[in-house]
């Protein structure tokens, strides 16, 4: 045994991975008693290379009690595949003073928290626990993920993922994705609301459900037309080259730099695409776009390199380092709406701003030559028909020492990757969007900001 003295200042104790909640003061009294006669106690239990306390906190106390400054220790490595909290019960459960039930079912509850698919019989066999016990104590996180995993499967499988590849996202084989898929509440909603439902009472059913309103109200308009969906998601199709948008649509995206409004890209859906249809967003940010596709019935697959959102249905992937998807060869559209150049600054770095790796720190003539290489990579890849949707803004250095990037630089960039360009859309930011600030600060400096935004439309020939 690797059996030695140790301070007790050394010691470090993690009540959510020590197995009691309380300890008995009695007890702690008693070994207190016992140390000051001259008795000797098995060593407590660390876990190696952390110093952290496994079993013996009674003994711990004790030490302290008398005022020791060391107590012998022994330290042993977590098994693997088992968490250390699992492992510091297993411990108590092999001497005298065992675990209340109290204890082992605050440990089952946090266990199965953690991973709702753990196996109540070989969990309990190691602490003594009967698997119709674990399952009693449990069995609410065990249905909570259940339904979870079946929302989120419903989600993917209307976003166009194979079964094969929703299996293997969520940890479970194919069969359970189609069971799960035809258990989901979301399957349901269209049929449960009938055509009278409105956004109070869809809101009121997420809510009760635990599920969220965007899916909910993809659900609920599920089997509507274009028209019909647009309408229920309260978006006016803007038919002509201007598209003005005051905000962001509150179910489409989560909040990123430089998000879109959900608006414009339910406007391409519906004036570039058929329902059905494949869409391709390789720098999918907040995810958005995969949000305006469920809402408008259509097909996709989002990819980035930033994981702060947490979305199962975000694939991470970087175009800069990898090119593209293969996924890519079935789109029938690629929405693009890259980070803009130069918007990667000291104060738009971290949680609300571009993560590092962006592509909007590269120097102009980077910057355009990755375009180029990646737009002449798409065009080999996709079939004839597929079209591009590619948003930017122009930029100019206003102490006119470096040459701007402007919407021809871009048009030109597509023209010469081999796409055919065949439309230019106006799409400016809303003026309600900038800070009183910020007007101040370009008014006094003369100079004009950017509100301007392009929306270049192309097709692979």
């Amino acid at each position: 045994m690797n059996v030695k003295k140790i301070k007790l200042d050394a010691i470090k104790w993690d009540p959510s991975i020590y197995p009691r909640e309380k300890w008995n003061t009695s007890t702690i009294e008693r070994y207190a008693d016992a140390i000051e006669s001259g008795s000797e106690f098995p060593p407590i239990i660390l876990e190696a290379d952390t110093n952290l306390l496994l079993d013996g906190k009674h003994r711990l106390e004790a030490h302290k009690k008398v005022g020791a400054s060391e107590i012998n220790a022994e330290w042993r490595k977590v098994p693997a595949g088992m968490s250390a909290r699992y492992f510091a019960a297993s411990l108590s459960a092999q001497h005298g003073d065992r675990l209340s039930n109290g204890d082992l079912k605050k440990i089952a509850e946090a266990e199965f928290e953690d991973n709702p698919r753990l196996d109540p019989t070989s969990w309990g066999k190691g602490l003594g626990i009967s698997k119709s016990t674990v399952y009693r104590w449990v069995s609410h996180l065990v249905e909570r993920d259940k339904l979870s995993r079946a929302n989120k499967a419903w989600r993917l499988s209307k976003l166009g993922w194979t079964q094969e590849e929703i299996g293997e996202l969520l940890g479970v084989d194919q069969r359970t994705i189609s069971i799960d898929t035809k258990n989901s509440h979301l399957g349901k909603i269209g049929k449960d609301l009938g055509d009278h439902w409105n956004e109070k009472g869809l809101a009121e059913t997420a809510q009760r459900l635990n599920l969220s309103l965007t899916d909910c109200f993809a659900a609920a308009i599920e089997n509507m037309d274009d028209r019909q969906r647009l309408d229920r998601l309260d978006i006016k199709l803007q038919p002509y080259d201007v598209w003005q948008f005051p905000s962001c649509h509150d179910l489409m995206g989560d909040q990123h730099p430089g998000r879109i409004p959900g608006q414009l890209i339910a406007q391409v859906l519906y004036f570039f695409t058929e329902p059905g249809a494949q869409v391709i967003d390789p720098m999918v940010g907040s995810g958005t776009t995969l949000d305006a596709c469920l809402l408008m019935g259509r097909k996709c697959y989002g990819f980035d390199i930033d994981e702060r959102h947490d979305r199962p249905d975000v694939i991470k992937h970087n175009i800069s380092l990898d090119g593209w998807h293969d996924r890519v060869k079935k789109a029938d559209l690629i929405f693009w709406d890259p980070p803009y150049f130069e918007k990667m600054d000291s104060s738009n770095i971290g949680a609300d701003g571009y993560i590092e790796g962006s592509i909007s720190k590269l120097g102009r003539d980077e910057y355009l030559a990755f375009f180029a290489q990646r737009l002449a990579e798409a065009k080999g890849m996709v079939k004839k028909g597929c079209k591009l949707a590619f948003l930017m803004s122009d930029w100019d250095d206003n102490t006119g020492e470096r040459e701007g990037i402007f919407v021809w630089d871009y048009a030109n960039v597509i023209m010469n990757a081999g796409w055919k360009l065949s439309r230019h859309i106006q799409v400016p930011l809303s003026t309600q969007q900038v800070h009183p600030d910020i007007v101040n600060k370009f008014r006094d400096s003369r100079r004009l900001a950017r509100l301007e935004r392009y929306l270049l439309i192309a097709e692979a020939r």
